[in-house]
Formats: C-alpha cells, sequence, structure tokens
C-alpha cells in the first residue's frame, strides 16, 4: 500500500467540501443499501454519493473503491481484470459470517458517472484500487488517511487482492469464487487424452529404439521453457498481454520484476533460433561440399544468430535500462 499524494488528498478534501458539504449521519446505510442491489455486494457510486459517503465524513466504517472504466468504448482490458477480482473479494466478504464487527464496503467508482472527479483530480492511469479507512470507533485506523493498492500481477489476482486486504484489515477476508467446471472438465480431458497416448506409445513403440536425438530435442525444449520464465508464470500468474488505454497491445512488461505471458513464448523461440543457428554451424554446415554453398549457409545462420541475439538485448534493455550489453539494435 502507498499513502495518497497530498496534492490528490487536498483536491478530494476540497472536492468534499465544495460539492456535498458534511454528511448526514446515514452514510453507511446509504452505501450497504446500494451495495445490496447489486448480486456481488460492490456498491456503484456517482460523484455526489463518492464525495458525501466516502470522502467528507469522519467514519466508523472503511471503503474500497476502485475508480475504472468498464464501458466498451474505453477498451480497458486491466480494468474489466480488477472489477473481476474486487467482484470476486466483495462476494466473499458480503457472504462472510465472521467479520468481527467490522464494516467495509466496497464499492465502484465509473468515469462515466464521475468523470468530473477524474478531470479536477487528473486521474488519467486507471484502473486503481483506493482505500477510505476508518477513523473513529473501535476499528479505526491510527492513520486514516486515504491510500492506494499498488497493483501489481500478484494483488490484481483474486487471491492476492484478498490477502492484501486482509493484512490491511487486520482480518481475513476471504474471496468467492464460482467454481469453474468447464475448467475441471477440460484438465480432466486433457490428463485423460495425455494418459491414453502414454499408453500407445509404451505399447507401440520401444523408447530405447528413439535414439539420442530425440531425447536431445526433448531436453532442449524442456531446458529452453525453463530459461524463459515458465516457472514465474506459473507461481504469479500475470496476464497473457498488457494493453494501453487507447487498446493498443503491449507484449513486454518495462520493468524488470514483472512480465506478461507472451513473454515467456517470444523468448523462448529466440532462445531456440539462436540454439539451431549454432548447431547448425558447428555440425551441418561443415558438410556441405559446396564451397559457395558452404559460405551462404554460413553467412545466412550468423547473420540470424547476431540479428536474434541483438533482438533479446533490447528486450532486456527495454525492461532493465542499466543492462550493460548490447549489438545491432538499440
Amino acid at each position: 500500500m502507498m499513502q495518497l499524494s497530498f496534492r490528490l488528498l487536498l483536491a478530494l478534501v476540497v472536492l468534499a467540501v465544495a460539492l456535498v458539504g458534511t454528511g448526514n449521519g446515514q452514510s453507511l446505510q446509504a452505501l450497504q443499501k446500494k451495495a445490496n442491489k447489486d448480486k456481488d455486494g460492490l456498491a456503484r457510486l456517482d460523484i455526489n454519493l463518492f464525495m458525501k459517503h466516502v470522502v467528507s465524513e469522519t467514519k466508523d466504517y472503511s471503503v474500497v473503491v476502485q475508480l475504472t472504466a468498464l464501458s466498451p468504448k474505453y477498451k480497458c482490458g486491466p480494468c474489466k481484470s480488477i472489477d473481476a477480482s474486487l467482484r470476486a473479494v466483495s462476494r466473499g466478504w458480503k457472504d462472510q459470517a465472521n467479520k468481527n464487527g467490522r464494516d467495509i464496503v466496497f464499492a465502484s467508482l465509473d468515469v462515466e458517472d464521475g468523470e468530473e472527479l477524474f478531470q479536477q483530480m487528473k486521474i488519467d492511469n486507471i484502473p486503481r484500487v483506493m482505500i477510505f479507512p476508518a477513523s473513529k470507533g473501535p476499528h479505526a485506523f491510527a492513520n486514516p488517511s486515504p491510500r492506494e493498492m499498488s497493483l501489481s500481477p500478484r494483488t490484481s489476482s483474486v487471491s492476492g487482492m484478498a490477502s492484501k486486504l486482509s493484512e490491511l484489515f487486520g482480518i481475513e477476508i476471504k474471496a468467492h469464487v464460482p467454481v469453474d467446471y468447464a475448467r475441471y472438465l477440460m484438465n480432466a480431458a486433457s490428463a485423460a487424452a495425455a494418459l491414453y497416448a502414454l499408453y500407445l506409445v509404451y505399447k507401440h513403440i520401444n523408447l530405447r529404439t528413439l535414439g539420442r536425438n530425440v531425447w536431445a530435442i526433448a531436453s532442449i525444449l524442456f531446458v529452453l521453457l525453463m530459461t524463459s520464465g515458465f516457472m514465474w508464470n506459473r507461481i504469479n500468474s500475470p496476464p497473457y498481454m498488457g494493453q494501453t488505454r487507447s487498446g493498443d497491445v503491449i507484449l513486454f512488461a518495462p520493468v524488470n520484476n514483472q512480465q506478461y505471458g507472451v513473454e515467456t513464448q517470444i523468448v523462448a523461440v529466440s532462445y531456440a533460433v539462436c540454439a539451431m543457428c549454432v548447431v547448425a554451424l558447428v555440425r551441418h554446415v561443415p558438410k556441405i561440399q559446396n564451397t559457395d554453398q558452404r559460405n551462404f549457409v554460413t553467412f545466412m545462420f550468423v547473420v540470424a544468430l547476431i540479428m536474434t541475439f541483438s533482438y533479446l538485448n533490447s528486450v532486456f534493455r527495454m525492461k532493465m535500462p542499466a543492462y550493460p550489453f548490447r549489438m545491432l539494435l538499440l
């Protein structure tokens, strides 16, 4: 979590006073009424509700609000992902029996319902998840200043978001994710198909006669898979690719501690091209009898090797500007 900037906090307070003034003491009931209208318990706010019941009052309850843009015209893929995660957490909190007397409201403010607020606060980076803690009562925060959840691949997931909010509020918040029976069915079908394929291989193919080349290829593929970031993806479950606010696709995360799923595939293919070029230059090119053909093939493989490795260097430098090596590409 990180504290909101002083400018943003000041803007919220000024806007609250200018728009609605002091609350009427019925804020929690008003928010809960809005939340009860949603099947997931996520209160849909407009600018007046946000200012009157979330920002302007001294509260004995906490509010978790997403600032988002869910309309298809905005083409905001991350907004939909964060909305799904927050809804799962909100649904779990709504159904949770033991809340230890805490009042936590989950809410959403869409840009179409609070465009004036987004403009005056100069919010141009969404989605954002903001927490407005309780400032009085038995569960008041020592520092009740609004804060923002840092959205990473881990905290953007359902389990990660629930864990982060549980840590913040000091109570276990259990997300409620519906059982995906289709996924279990597909996994069971895939496992059955794999077992049947292994049975056919065992019954009809003598594995000892396949030769060392087949095992070498299998080993190389396994090494490429592991060195390209596959296990990091399995552990952190990042999105397959990123997306800008305008809807353009992002293939590489611009930081060195995060990656998208497609990066693994691109890096693995690049490693494979480099490996194939080296193997071809060492084992196959020397066997070409014609000198001109051998020189031409050598030139092509060397160019392919240099260009591919240069591309990998450029990717590493983009993700980590301090990376010291470069070749042809910047």
